[in-house]
């Protein structure tokens, strides 16, 4: 019927339905990516030798979990998971300054 289209033989199957349902796996594996790091990062933040490290890897943790967050809504194509991450970083980002300012000056 239809001629064959471009990038239909050989090992790697190119046609652009199957290269959506490759791509959405590949978004999933940087979300898992992305969370393992994340988690990492709050690990790190927990026995933190003092309070500027332990911003700065929070900090670090809501960077990369906003980047998971990111992915997923671009894996699952749903742009209220989008508006939800941005909202949570900036309630996370205000949080933190706020618990920055609240101990300036003490000491660990």
């Amino acid at each position: 019927m239809y001629p064959p289209l471009s990038g239909s033989g050989g090992l790697i199957n190119t046609l652009p339905h199957t290269l959506l349902k490759y791509m959405i796996d590949t978004w999933l594996f940087a979300v898992l990516c992305l969370i393992f790091l994340s988690i990492c990062a709050v690990g790190r933040a927990i026995p933190g030798p003092t309070r500027d490290d332990q911003l700065v890897s929070v900090n670090t943790a809501i960077t990369i979990g906003a980047g998971a967050g990111l992915a997923l809504s671009i894996s699952w194509g749903n742009l209220f998971l989008l508006d939800m991450v941005i909202v949570i970083t900036a309630v996370c980002f205000a949080g933190t300054i706020a618990y920055s300012q609240a101990l300036k000056g003490e000491t660990l």
